[in-house]
């Protein structure tokens, strides 16, 4: 049987942050949803995770 996980355990886990190189603040990881206009006119989402920072912040929020 696996053992039970106690909820020390759970907040002493170490955190992944990854920093940038230009601007040294922590990336955030942020789901981005494209919509796409089809031949027909249907509407079709592209999704995709991009890590923002303080120096692209502008780029993907304008």
């Amino acid at each position: 049987m696996a053992k039970r996980q106690s909820f020390a355990d759970k907040a002493s886990k170490k955190i992944h942050v990854e920093n940038c190189e230009v601007c040294s603040s922590p990336k955030t990881p942020t789901m981005l949803v494209q919509p796409l206009q089809g031949g027909n006119g249907a509407v079709k989402y592209k999704k995709g995770i991009v890590k923002i920072c303080k120096c692209n912040h502008k780029e993907y929020y304008g």
